[in-house]
């Protein structure tokens, strides 16, 4: 799996965490924060240049700033010329449930 990178979003590093262990590999390195004003940064702290990327990211109590932490991660990709973008969005409870 040389070519996939699992990016784990803010609101369930757990799920992404469990999926990596599941696939014998570690979550891409990626920098999330919050600028002064409220809105999300998101910095790609490897190289995505022709990968297969999948986002993990469900909806959580803030599901505006989940959805635009997934949007703002996605475009990054984008940018980064990643192959793939696929965006895995698990509904909150089947998360808290494992």
């Amino acid at each position: 799996m040389r070519n996939v990178l699992i990016f784990a979003g803010s609101s369930c590093p757990a799920l992404a965490d469990h999926i990596c262990a599941r696939l014998a590999m570690s979550p891409a390195s990626v920098e999330l924060s919050q600028f002064a004003n409220g809105e999300t940064s998101v910095k790609i702290l490897t190289s995505i240049r022709d990968k297969d990327v999948y986002v993990v990211q469900s909806g959580s109590s803030k599901i505006n700033d989940s959805i635009m932490e997934l949007l703002i991660m996605i475009s990054a990709c984008k940018g980064g010329s990643a192959n793939k973008i696929t965006a895995g969005n698990p509904k909150k409870n089947l998360v808290e449930e494992q």
